[in-house]
Formats: C-alpha cells, sequence, structure tokens
C-alpha cells in the first residue's frame, strides 16, 4: 500500500489492463445489493498522482500551533457533523479540547465525547496500529466509551433498522456484519484489487458511510477508518489533512453519493468531489501555515492581532478566495457544517472588526465587503490555485 502507488509499473500496467478491457474498475461493494460500486481507474490513478504531488508540494512546517489547532478543528468538525455541537460556539470546543489535551478530566456528556475522539483520532494515527479487526472493536469501544450504548451486545449498539439512513442507499442492517468483513477484505487486498492511494481511502469512506453500522458515530467512523487508512498508506503527519473542508459541503457530497446509486453506482463524480475538498483543506492549511510565519516575522506586535482562533480561522477562509473583496454572507456561508452555523456573525464581525483594526483588513466604500490591504498576505491568496 502506497500514496505513490503510480510509480510502481507493475500496477499501473494492471489499471491499464483493466481499463482497456472492462473500462470501469468494479469494487465488490456492497454485497447485499445488485449493483456495486464502480469507477474510470486510469481518470482517478491521475488525479491521485496529481492530489499527491499537490501534497508534496505544500506540506505545512511542523509548528506546534498549526498542529494544535489543527486538531482541534478537526474535532470540532466531527461534532458538528454529529450533532455533539448545539448551542455551543467553536471557539467554546476549541478551548474545550486544548483544556482536556492539556491534562484537564473530562465532567460533562460534552467533554467525554469530545476526549472520545480525541483518543480515536490518536489511535488510528498510531505507527504499529494495523487495520484489523480486533483493532477495529478497540476503535468502535473507544467511540462508545461514556455513552447510553452497553456493548455488551451488537444490539445495543449495531443500526437495527433502516431508518433515518445517511444516504438513501439501502444496506439492511441484518447485512452490516457481512458487509464490514467485505471493508476489511477490500482495505487488505492488493492494489489491482482493490486500487490504492487517495482513492481507496476515499473508498473506504463510502464504504463505512454506506453500511451506516452503528446507531451513532457513522460519519465520525467513516472519516476515521480513511484517515487511519492514509496513516498506514505512507500519509505523514506533517500532511495536516482538515476535515473541516469536507463538513463545509456535506449535503453536495451526500446528494452526489445518492445521484450515483442511481446511475449504476458510478462514482466517478463523488471521489473526484472529495478529492476537490482534500485539496481544499490542503489549500486551508498551507495559507495558515503562511498567516504563522507571517506573525512570527513580528511576533511581539503581530501575534496581539490574533487573540482568539477566530481571527485565524476567518483571515484564513478569506484568503481561500481569488477574490479583491469578500462579504460578511460569503465568510458565514464557508464556515458552516452541514448547513450548520460554526461562527455566528457577530463573532465573525467581531474577528473581522480586529483584523482591520489591526491594518489587515478594509472595508470596501458600502461598509459590506473586506479587501485584504496587506501586502504580503494578499499575495498569498493567489499562491495557490
Amino acid at each position: 500500500m502506497s500514496l505513490n502507488y503510480f510509480l510502481n509499473k507493475k500496477i499501473v500496467s494492471e489499471i491499464e489492463r483493466i481499463q482497456e478491457e472492462q473500462f470501469l474498475f468494479s469494487v465488490n461493494f456492497p454485497l447485499s445489493i445488485g449493483q456495486k460500486m464502480n469507477f474510470e481507474p486510469m481518470k482517478e490513478l491521475q488525479s491521485d498522482m496529481y492530489l499527491t504531488n499537490y501534497f508534496e508540494a505544500y506540506t505545512t512546517p511542523n509548528n506546534s500551533l498549526l498542529k494544535s489547532l489543527a486538531l482541534t478543528n478537526n474535532i470540532a468538525s466531527l461534532m458538528f457533523l454529529e450533532s455533539l455541537a448545539e448551542g455551543t460556539s467553536l471557539i467554546s470546543i476549541h478551548n474545550m479540547i486544548r483544556k482536556i489535551e492539556n491534562g484537564y478530566k473530562p465532567k460533562t456528556k460534552k467533554e467525554k465525547l469530545a476526549l472520545n475522539l480525541i483518543e480515536a483520532i490518536r489511535l488510528v494515527k498510531k505507527p504499529n496500529f494495523e487495520i484489523n479487526e480486533d483493532n477495529f472493536e478497540l476503535l468502535i469501544h473507544i467511540l462508545f466509551r461514556n455513552t447510553e450504548f452497553n456493548l455488551d451486545k451488537k444490539t445495543n449498539y449495531y443500526r437495527v433498522d433502516n431508518n433515518k439512513m445517511i444516504t438513501n442507499i439501502d444496506i439492511d442492517f441484518n447485512s452490516i456484519d457481512d458487509e464490514l468483513k467485505e471493508v476489511f477484505k477490500f482495505i487488505n487486498d492488493v492494489p489491482g484489487n482493490s486500487f490504492d492511494g487517495f482513492t481507496k481511502a476515499i473508498i473506504i469512506f463510502l464504504q463505512i458511510l454506506i453500511i451506516q453500522p452503528y446507531q451513532k458515530f457513522n460519519i465520525s467512523l467513516a472519516i476515521l477508518m480513511s484517515l487511519w487508512f492514509l496513516h498506514k498508506d505512507g500519509y505523514k503527519e506533517d500532511k495536516q489533512l482538515r476535515i473541516f473542508d469536507l463538513a463545509n459541503q456535506w449535503e453536495d457530497m451526500i446528494l452526489k453519493i445518492n445521484e450515483a446509486a442511481l446511475q449504476g453506482f458510478n462514482l466517478s463524480e463523488a471521489i473526484d468531489f472529495i478529492k476537490s475538498k482534500i485539496k481544499e483543506s490542503v489549500k486551508s492549511n498551507f495559507l495558515l501555515s503562511l498567516i504563522y510565519s507571517w506573525i512570527d516575522e513580528d511576533y511581539a506586535k503581530r501575534s496581539a492581532f490574533f487573540p482568539t482562533d477566530y481571527e485565524y480561522i476567518v483571515l484564513t477562509a478569506i484568503l481561500t478566495e481569488r477574490t479583491k473583496e469578500i462579504s460578511i454572507t460569503k465568510i458565514t456561508d464557508k464556515l458552516r457544517i452541514n448547513n450548520s452555523t460554526t461562527i455566528k456573525k457577530q463573532e465573525i464581525k467581531n474577528a473581522l472588526e480586529n483584523l482591520k483594526g489591526a491594518n489587515i483588513l478594509k472595508t470596501t466604500k458600502n461598509e459590506t465587503n473586506y479587501t485584504v490591504v496587506d501586502k504580503q498576505l494578499n499575495k498569498y491568496k493567489y499562491i495557490l490555485k
């Protein structure tokens, strides 16, 4: 398994043969319905090559502050996706996660769930934590720890009906164990049978999401399984993957999965959509690293411009737009998760005013849009496509 599988001539030849003979690469999933996942193999190999090289080109520096913000933002994104953040602001979740990271013992249900997610992410990143069914069970126990679910019997936490499905693809709950076994077979199979790299990681994510094996935490599990595979596939810690960019367009992604199921289960559009969000995550993290570098050039003065995480998050959102100016509405939309507001408009306005007071931003003539006035920061908008 390797992110650079496209450098292996034998694998490439096998994929080319499949393209010539069958045109589509088929995955033996789902087992319980007639249609099987498929996609155009050479197209995905080429996009994997581009995405892997993009990652390599824009690797972020080993910055502890950047890593901390990346972790807190990923945990917060999962909590919003799992509807565990009602009545909570993004900044309060960030502060809660940092307290736990610094040794605070969780007391509330929300704090305990955050700790579960922190430990789950750490677990899948462990160098020698192999992907197998025993370790999978350990991951499940961590996710469900300190919840209302008793894991002594599967019926206590397994999905027991076909209601409230994440997608419109009905995988019967009686088939969950068989479908999960097929996922592990797919994960551990050779690239000629199961592909590799980012495409394979995305297929794993989609498989878990579609099976929806449990009564809760299926979204987190799907993302964690994908990250787990990537970390075993040569994905390094300095390549920060930001969940937020996919979470921001979650409904659009689900729509593309549902459309694929109606069109012969060809996942090409869904895979390409997810890859575009991975690319956006690389861009966002690289821009954030440039902001940190810009601050370090005159730390005593510039660090005061960023009293909270909001200033970093808002400025990064602005710099990802290659336009002269941006509205508050557009910024707010870029900071939503699954159509839910993560940062209130007033909190965004406060961050904008702080950045404006620091002469980083200014308002346009009608006072409704913002533009970057610091010349160095403004150049960053046009570094990455």
